[in-house]
């Protein structure tokens, strides 16, 4: 096995390069993982499709139904978001008079 960057001879066991460092198997690594696009998910939201997407670990079926499953997600936590503004506006309409 070689690295695609330098060239260098690698062992089939190496996870990086041990010239020039570079990731030998790109994609692959935690975050590409079910645990890793749950933890994305929980810290960054929609934007965990990004690695979702990228990985090589995960069929196309279960990016589809991850997709699907942080889709809802966010929209339910959207439209939450958006009925607390709602909430929270019409408490302090009666609380400020209406030029304040």
């Amino acid at each position: 096995m070689r690295c695609p960057r330098c060239r260098f001879e690698a062992d089939e066991a190496d996870c990086y390069c041990r010239h020039c460092g570079k990731p030998l198997r790109p994609y692959m690594g935690f975050w590409y993982d079910h645990g890793g696009v749950l933890l994305l998910t929980l810290i960054v939201g929609p934007f965990s499709l990004i690695p979702l997407w990228l990985s090589r670990k995960l069929s196309v079926s279960a990016k589809l139904a991850w997709t699907v499953g942080i889709g809802v997600v966010s929209a339910y936590l959207a439209w939450s978001l958006y009925r607390s503004v709602l909430l929270f506006k019409e408490a302090f309409s009666y609380t400020f008079p209406a030029g304040f």
